[in-house]
């Protein structure tokens, strides 16, 4: 229950903070706010003060700003009305539209600034999917995480867990493969001790494992785990202490294009969206990520929790980025090609570009739901 709670204070505030952009925007412009509202209707409460109704909803999942105008199929309005959001000038309409990923972008700024000062100005482990290197920060890299786990290896026996990094082997520690290797050379058949460290929340924990004989290597011994790396920034070195927050933004925004330009790629390359689906979290996965934060005890479960806050609000803002339909980077496309072409798309084309877009965006978080359903339960 506390899982729930928690993961649902962090997706309303965060959605919180980017209705509250187009929000401010709007209203700096002059564009009528008819609601601002937190949730999905139906109405649990609701007040209207001037001409904006503010109103919570039942279903606690997500949260909107209604314009005036905004709707471009709706015809009964005047057009020449001075707080129709259609009736302002396109470049106005694209700051409002972009205000909301602005404040995503600036609440990670001033998040990750807070939870770097409390570090030490150290981030949290971040996994590395492929070879990448970040643009700021002091690199400390760790070539021991799990990657992978074989079905009834001794490994999987014992309970490691995919994302977990091995520290140490019989109090011996380790720092690369060839290591792990080698200090499990001779062990086969041997009960062997392994210091884990989960690289998310950087909790440690100590599992017994019976190393077996890796098969046609005499001599050598395996636990049946697949490594690979994650690694640490330190932002410490002055003046680069007092910009830890943007810059290490910069770092996370940089990496997550990367992996998922990656991840479309492949996609595209394999004719199949399984890469996409594989790669990408819904609801369900980040309740899961909150639950395992929660284990967490101490200092570690509340560095943990703003990380991941932050991830997920830069996360939110560069998913409205994207130029795809019914999202404010596929509303903004629009308002460019007016903006170069001098004309409008027509209304009723648009909309139904979006509502198609909209339709496409419910299935792919269907699709993304079962599967991180399928790997809780698998």
């Amino acid at each position: 229950m506390l899982t729930l709670l928690i993961f649902l204070i962090i997706l309303s505030f965060l959605v919180f903070v980017h209705e509250l952009g187009h929000y401010l925007a709007a209203k700096k412009a002059g564009v009528r706010v008819e609601e601002f509202g937190l949730g999905i209707p139906p109405r649990f409460f609701s007040k209207k003060v001037g001409e904006t109704v503010y109103s919570l909803n039942l279903l606690p999942f997500g949260g909107f700003v209604k314009l005036t105008g905004e709707d471009v199929q709706d015809s009964t309005l005047p057009p020449n009305d001075p707080k129709n959001f259609m009736s302002k000038k396109p470049i106005t309409r694209a700051v409002i539209l972009i205000a909301g990923i602005f404040m995503n972008f600036m609440f990670s700024f001033v998040l990750y600034q807070f939870m770097l000062s409390l570090n030490g100005f150290k981030s949290q482990t971040i996994p590395l999917y492929g070879d990448y290197d970040f643009r700021f920060g002091e690199e400390r890299r760790i070539n021991t995480v799990v990657t992978g786990i074989e079905d009834n290896s001794p490994a999987f026996t014992a309970g490691v867990k995919f994302g977990e990094a091995i520290i140490e082997i019989d109090d011996i520690p380790v720092y690369s493969v060839k290591e792990v290797r080698e200090t499990l050379l001779g062990k086969e058949g041997k009960d062997v001790k392994l210091l884990l460290m989960n690289v998310r929340t950087s909790q440690r924990e100590t599992r017994a494992v019976t190393a077996v004989p890796k098969f046609g290597s005499e001599g050598r011994a395996q636990i049946g785990v697949f490594l690979g790396s994650a690694v640490t920034l330190n932002y410490g070195a002055k003046p680069g202490r007092y910009l830890a927050g943007p810059m290490h933004s910069y770092n996370m925004m940089a990496y997550t294009v990367k992996i998922f330009s990656s991840l479309v790629s492949t996609s595209f390359k394999e004719k199949n969206i399984g890469a996409v689906g594989t790669g990408v979290s819904g609801p369900v996965g980040i309740l899961h990520v909150v639950s395992e934060i929660l284990k967490v005890k101490g200092k570690d479960t509340i560095l943990s929790l703003l990380d991941l806050t932050a991830l997920l609000s830069l996360s939110l803002g560069f998913m409205n980025l994207i130029p795809f339909p019914a999202l404010d980077g596929g509303r903004l496309a629009f308002v460019m090609v007016e903006l170069v072409s001098g004309k409008r798309v027509h209304p009723h084309k648009e909309a139904l570009i979006h509502k198609l877009g909209m339709a496409i965006l419910l299935a792919l978080i269907v699709v993304i739901t079962f599967k991180d359903i399928g790997n809780l339960l698998g």
